[in-house]
């Protein structure tokens, strides 16, 4: 039989399982795995042997900043980023300027990153204060899900009224979609931050875990969950980062609420009172990467995401209080964790589901996406888990080019990128065009 392409001797990875074999696509879908016929030929045939093959993977938080904020970064270098890192589709939060607000800004944020991104993309809609009737509109135009800001972050985005927010949860029951908390408690940031920055001669990694502190983010947390106990909302919360905030999403699985967690590698592999890594929320002291760890591996904490939140280099040589908060991460993601499943510290079985699968279904992608079965999208990741590299800032696509895993050497490295069937990035070289991702849509 002929097909469009063929991954020839590749080992497939699943969450369950690892199995020599091949996997041949047609129209852009996986139309078979396993060991194909030797009189099978392919428009392509594409030597894996080696080499892993990974559903692609699902980066499901990033911050693009397209548009209003193109300085920092835009769909095109952000999504090229993505394509080397390995990353096949991204989900872009809606801080942007204006905000993804309205759904007329909605499919003004689509048209853009059609004609400029080489992955798959889906776009989060913001909740404010004033748009809960727009809330069917998002559904209509494709929206991933809802985004609220419980804490400001770029944009000094404000969260919704509590009786609005209710409003709101209960009609994103209703519609079946899940909404995701950027959970801090901004009066308590602030009164914690003018307290510790008239500290002098401490670190500044604790310095700043100090004047966001982790009750900042359980506070936030636990009234979040109280409100999805009360109107059956479909809850996320993004970016997880201390044992606390981890056991309460524990204990709201137990009680059966509907929530999910993420956590990002920056508070996997840093110790935020020994470094200097602006992000919100910050990063903690290493009993909190432990315990995070833990919570990943036992399924408390769902997925793992970038959080790829650049701005320029300029803005965060800033001093401390006056630098943006925000790391790069989409083109490093991949690598890192490969590199931790190097380590022993991670299965790669693990990382396929944290990283593809389970994004997929918590965001209703799946079974298009995050997976090998027949029929869905054929995105592939292609690593080499025996590849050594430096992370350099000058090799990274990200308009910004910088990054706090500087002169960090991994090893496991994505080689090739498939979206769709059509490799974007091949063996190490892009080959493919912007405009090549297109717009993912919910099941729902």
């Amino acid at each position: 039989m002929h097909y469009d392409l063929i991954l020839k001797d590749g080992s497939l990875v699943t969450p369950l399982k690892v199995f020599k074999g091949d996997i041949a696509v047609q129209n852009g879908k996986i139309i078979k795995t396993g060991k194909l016929h030797k009189k099978d030929t392919a428009d392509e045939i594409y030597d894996a042997k080696g080499k892993h093959i990974l559903p692609g993977i699902i980066d499901a938080h990033v911050h693009f900043r397209d548009p209003g904020l193109t300085e920092k970064e835009d769909f095109e270098t952000g999504s090229m980023a993505a394509a080397f890192g390995g990353v096949t589709t991204v989900a872009d939060m809606p801080n942007t300027v204006p905000a993804t607000a309205t759904a007329a800004e909605f499919n003004k944020k689509v048209k853009t990153a059609k004609e400029k991104s080489y992955v798959d993309f889906a776009l989060f809609a913001l909740l404010t204060n004033n748009n809960l009737r727009d809330m069917e509109g998002f559904k209509n135009s494709g929206a991933l899900g809802f985004k609220v800001f419980f804490g400001t972050s770029t944009g000094d985005i404000a969260a919704p009224s509590a009786p609005v927010l209710i409003q709101q949860m209960e009609k994103s029951a209703n519609l079946g979609m899940r909404i995701g908390f950027h959970c801090e408690t901004s009066d308590l940031n602030s009164c914690f931050t003018e307290i510790w920055k008239k500290k002098k001669d401490l670190n500044e990694g604790f310095l700043l875990s100090k004047a966001r502190p982790v009750i900042s983010e359980t506070l936030a947390i636990r009234t979040v969950i109280f409100y999805a106990d009360y109107t059956k909302a479909n809850i996320h919360i993004h970016h997880i980062t201390s044992n606390k905030s981890a056991l309460l999403v524990e204990q709201a699985k137990k009680r059966k609420i509907n929530i999910t967690a993420e956590t990002c590698p920056h508070y996997l592999l840093f110790d935020g009172e020994k470094c200097v890594h602006k992000v919100y929320p910050p990063i903690r002291g290493m009993e909190h990467g432990k315990a995070i760890w833990k919570a990943l591996k036992k399924g408390v904490i769902d997925i793992i995401a970038s959080d790829h939140a650049p701005h320029t280099p300029a803005q965060k040589a800033l001093p401390l209080w006056t630098a943006p908060a925000g790391l790069c991460g989409a083109e490093t993601l991949v690598p890192l964790m490969l590199n931790e499943v190097n380590k022993g510290t991670l299965k790669l079985n693990d990382f396929v589901r944290i990283a593809s699968e389970t994004p997929a279904k918590i965001w209703g992608i799946y079974p298009q996406k995050g997976n090998l079965q027949l029929g869905a999208d054929a995105d592939f990741t292609i690593v080499d888990m025996k590849m050594k590299k430096v992370i350099t800032s000058g090799e990274l696509h990200s308009k910004s080019k910088t990054t706090p895993y500087e002169g960090m050497e991994v090893q496991g490295c994505p080689v090739s990128t498939v979206i769709r069937g059509k490799f974007v990035v091949k063996d190490g070289q892009l080959t493919g065009a912007k405009g090549q991702g297109e717009f993912v849509r919910p099941n729902n």
